[in-house]
């Protein structure tokens, strides 16, 4: 079977189990609104000759109106801090028994992140705080600071 295949039967698999999730097939991935937020599951895959392995990637995107004022994000291993975790798949069997794999593992890392990281005052005294952790749901640094400022402008927070 051609990866293509394999992926299409991961994702397939997939979308059956998060139905209220919407796909969006041109990004590879899983999105659902809450009001000015919106929750990502983007679905990475590494291809090697006959088969791929599968990565989940969590975020949070802050909205005012459609211009993105913030967006917050981490690898489910990273977040669990045990590193890349990766889902292989290498056969049709592989690829739901993976599917069923990673959204457990969505379930119990993904989940916890977007709905803590969905508190505007927890994303701020995160990213004040720096480090590590300011680090794994924002890389980017020299963006930390516009940010926090967007935030606490929508939210009323305290600068």
């Amino acid at each position: 079977m051609k990866v293509s295949e394999l992926q299409e039967h991961f994702i397939t698999e997939l979308m059956t189990i998060l139905p209220e999730w919407k796909f969006v097939k041109s990004q590879r991935l899983f999105k659902k609104k809450h009001g000015d937020l919106i929750w990502y599951l983007y679905i990475s895959c590494i291809n090697h000759d006959s088969d791929f392995d599968a990565v989940g990637n969590v975020a949070v995107e802050y909205l005012s109106g459609k211009e993105r004022i913030c967006i917050v994000g981490a690898e489910l291993g990273n977040i669990e801090g045990c590193g890349q975790t990766r889902f292989p798949v290498s056969s049709l069997n592989e690829a739901i028994d993976s599917a069923h794999a990673l959204f457990k593992f969505f379930e119990e890392i993904g989940l916890p992140f977007l709905t803590k990281y969905s508190q505007p005052k927890e994303v701020v005294s995160v990213l004040r705080s720096g480090g590590k952790s300011a680090m794994l749901i924002s890389p980017l640094i020299n963006q930390h600071e516009t940010q926090i400022k967007n935030l606490c402008q929508k939210y009323g927070i305290g600068m």
